[in-house]
């Protein structure tokens, strides 16, 4: 028997307590910002990126004091690793971050690396596209060309970075610390639709964390919770405004998240309990840091050839990822105020391929004029007016976006904007996105440590669960319902006969509007007649659209998102049931009661594998 032989049956009994709340429920309703709600010893942060990764973490009984990972690269010392991951012939787990990279570039010197899988900023597979979502079939493609299951590569990260995590714990402290004592928050951005975070989901339910012991926050929240509670740490002294102003109820303020593969804005608000509540949708575009390397990288292309760009890659791995993270350095810094110039050296082995033939290949490419080598230092001198060039696009893009987000939203109460993000320590982004605060007459605030606000707020957030408060929903949500056929408001072809009786097939019932505001784990009831009760089971099953009013659940963007299995009693007077649909931060629950036996049945699923 399929969903379709229901019909709802009072609107009246539908709990009208799913939507925002300003009731206080409990005796941690209100937001405390001096005691950890923690269950666990310990709270664990894993911002996992587009081109870097890492994890910290703070102990229940001194939860504001944050431990923050560090890594080593060469002359590198980091809070981060770079996202990347060596895997072996067989697709098992080899290295992780500077590791990787190096143990690569060895394989690849010796030639020995055609058999194993290198994979670098892989996360931007599960950004947001209209065509194609993603599902546990989904593949990642290696910098060879070689395929590998998105899934398999995103576990190993993950497993990684848990067992980094408890061997750096154990280091700290006397005694043994196990996987059960931690709590772990996962970060994801904003934009990513419900099949991605779910990818998420299921690929940190493939390492050693156990469901009831993980968390999947969004980036910009996390950073919000961040500048809320930094004033917390006794050795941080802040005198910005903006710590006196959070704290009052009412109070908005954006979130400007930029990072290496998306930039994420979002709108909070200070609610009475002192929680934060969502504005506005979140949103965002998948433009970042990657952007400006992928600029870098086709001006060298432009400047010495393709050709030997390329054979420098495949070559020279050691020296090219080491190319990198010059620029990456080279990115942050502003200009000197002693020269207009920026300084780049060439590296040896890329001079090698090109023969030292640089000033040849300069005076024959469109930069001629631009670029001046210096053979003697080996190095390439552009003014930073033209450095600057890597980055445009990319600031247009994210301007654009910020003008646009400014025209469709009524953000005039909004005077204060928070600036994180690892690429939100960029110069050139960070002095377009003040210029333009200052255009809007917008407060910029510049937290500390902006590149590791998402990381240091998840820990918050696990401390302080409630942080975040209400959110906007994304979807509309529904039900299936067969009401009595209405030629007015019907179209003919949905019109069956059911018992004698004219009714309308496939209505999308809303329980829940794209939009509206909800807050954590909030219930919504309601009752079904079964018009069929001489069948044996009943489908009830819950339906999403990205469209704000969708009439039938066979509409263009709506999909089924779970279903719920009722076995019915042999009877045959009428058959009521009472469903209860829980949206959760992992999926979607489904309770219903048949009220004549009072039989409870009760099905919990994601949404990994719905085609949103």
């Amino acid at each position: 028997m399929d969903d379709l032989d229901l019909e709802m049956l009072d609107a009246s009994d539908i709990d009208s307590d799913f939507w925002e709340s300003d009731k206080e429920d409990d005796d941690d309703r209100v937001v405390d910002k001096k005691t950890s709600r923690s269950k666990r010893q310990i709270v664990a942060g894993i911002d996992f990126g587009t081109t870097y990764s890492g994890f910290a973490y703070s102990f229940k009984h001194d939860w504001t004091k944050i431990i923050v990972n560090q890594y080593h690269g060469g002359e590198y010392l980091t809070y981060k690793a770079p996202t990347t991951l060596l895997l072996n012939p067989d697709q098992s787990f080899c290295k992780f971050g500077f590791e990787a990279e190096k143990e690569y570039a060895a394989l690849a010197e010796d030639d020995r690396h055609h058999n194993h899988y290198f994979f670098r900023r892989f996360k931007l597979i599960l950004k947001p596209e209209l065509t194609k979502r993603v599902n546990k079939e989904t593949c990642c493609v290696d910098e060879n060309g070689k395929k590998c299951n998105a899934m398999t590569i995103f576990a190993c990260c993950i497993n990684y970075l848990v067992e980094s995590l408890l061997e750096n714990v154990n280091k700290k402290i006397t005694g043994k610390l196990e996987m059960k004592d931690i709590d772990f928050i996962i970060t994801v951005p904003a934009i990513w639709d419900e099949t991605a975070k779910m990818f998420m989901v299921e690929a940190v339910k493939k390492s050693s964390i156990q469901t009831d012991q993980m968390r999947i926050v969004l980036e910009s929240e996390a950073a919000s919770v961040y500048c809320q509670y930094m004033d917390l740490r006794e050795d941080i002294v802040t005198k910005d405004p903006f710590k006196e102003r959070i704290g009052k109820t009412g109070f908005k303020f954006m979130v400007i998240d930029l990072g290496g593969g998306t930039a994420d804005i979002s709108v909070h608000e200070r609610a009475s309990n002192k929680s934060l509540k969502q504005v506005i949708m979140p949103t965002g575009i998948s433009w970042g840091g990657t952007k400006v390397d992928d600029a870098y990288w086709q001006f060298f292309c432009d400047l010495l050839g393709e050709g030997k760009m390329k054979q420098f890659k495949d070559e020279c791995m050691e020296d090219y990822l080491d190319f990198f993270r010059k620029f990456e350095v080279q990115k942050r810094q502003g200009p000197s105020e002693t020269s207009d110039n920026i300084y780049i050296r060439i590296p040896i082995a890329l001079s090698d391929i090109l023969e030292d033939k640089i000033p040849e290949a300069i005076s024959s490419s469109k930069y001629k004029d631009e670029v001046v080598f210096d053979k003697r230092t080996s190095k390439l001198k552009i003014r930073f007016s033209s450095f600057e060039n890597f980055f445009k696009e990319t600031c247009e893009q994210i301007r654009s976006h910020l003008l646009k987000l400014w025209n469709e939203n009524d953000l005039v109460k909004v005077k204060t904007a928070l600036l994180v993000g690892g690429f939100s320590e960029c110069y050139i982004i960070r002095n377009m996105i003040r210029e333009l605060m200052d255009e809007k007459q917008i407060h910029l605030v510049l937290p500390n440590d902006p590149g590791l606000a998402v990381l240091k707020g998840a820990v918050y957030m696990g401390h302080v669960p409630k942080a975040v408060s209400t959110r906007i929903s994304t979807y509309s949500y529904g039900i299936q319902n067969w009401p009595r056929f209405d030629p007015e408001k019907h179209p003919v072809e949905k019109k069956i006969i059911v018992d004698n009786q004219e009714r309308c097939r496939d209505v999308f019932v809303k329980f829940l509007n794209k939009g509206d505001k909800i807050t954590h784990e909030k219930k919504k009831s309601f009752i079904l007649e079964v018009l069929k009760p001489d069948e044996e089971k009943l489908e009830c099953s819950v339906f999403m659209s990205h469209d704000e009013d969708p009439k039938f659940i066979d509409d263009d963007g709506v999909f089924k998102a779970g279903s719920l299995d009722i076995f019915l009693p042999k009877d045959d007077k009428p058959i009521d049931i009472e469903v209860t649909v829980t949206i959760l931060d992992k999926g979607i629950r489904i309770e219903a009661i048949e009220l004549g036996t009072f039989k409870e049945f009760i099905e919990e699923f994601d949404m990994l594998s719905v085609q949103i």
